[in-house]
């Protein structure tokens, strides 16, 4: 039984202490991370008479991995690294086509719409059996040992 207060007032832990169904928990432990790569391009730019632009940033690469929770309460790791991913690669149109993007997309945009797809079936391990069972409906994703500016590329 859990002895934190933050617990005790959960919904979920509410609802299954009250129906003595505690066994029945299941820790929400799905989530995605992920960590741009960037690459500073060097360059002085003159926006204004008073500001000069020293760099720019542009997306190299994203590597990204999903954890989805199992009946068991262990760890089942799905890592799909994107390192590098090169947009003249053979495969990488009929990925675009399979996810009904624009041919001219980059790859930021296919890893957002993989993570979703994956974030949408982590959702599903998430289920109780029970609907009537309160949970976090919140798929966690974090980024990964990256700045700020890194998440303005998406």
């Amino acid at each position: 039984m859990p002895i934190r207060p933050a617990l005790l007032n959960h919904p979920t832990v509410e609802y299954l202490m009250a129906y003595g169904i505690m066994d029945q928990f299941k820790a929400q432990r799905g989530f995605i991370t992920y960590d741009f790569e960037t690459l500073s391009d060097q360059f002085m730019k003159n926006i204004t008479d008073q500001t000069t632009l020293l760099s720019q940033l542009s997306k190299l690469s994203i590597a990204s991995a999903e954890v989805f929770p199992n009946q068991d309460k262990s760890y089942k790791l799905v890592k799909r690294c994107y390192t590098l991913f090169d947009e003249l690669s053979e495969n990488y149109q009929a990925q675009l086509e399979n996810y009904g993007l624009p041919f001219n997309s980059s790859f930021v945009h296919l890893w957002l719409a993989q993570t979703f797809e994956s974030a949408e079936q982590i959702y599903q391990c998430m289920w109780y059996d029970d609907e009537n069972i309160p949970f976090d409906r919140c798929v966690k994703v974090l980024e990964w040992n990256s700045s700020r500016f890194d998440i303005a590329l998406l």
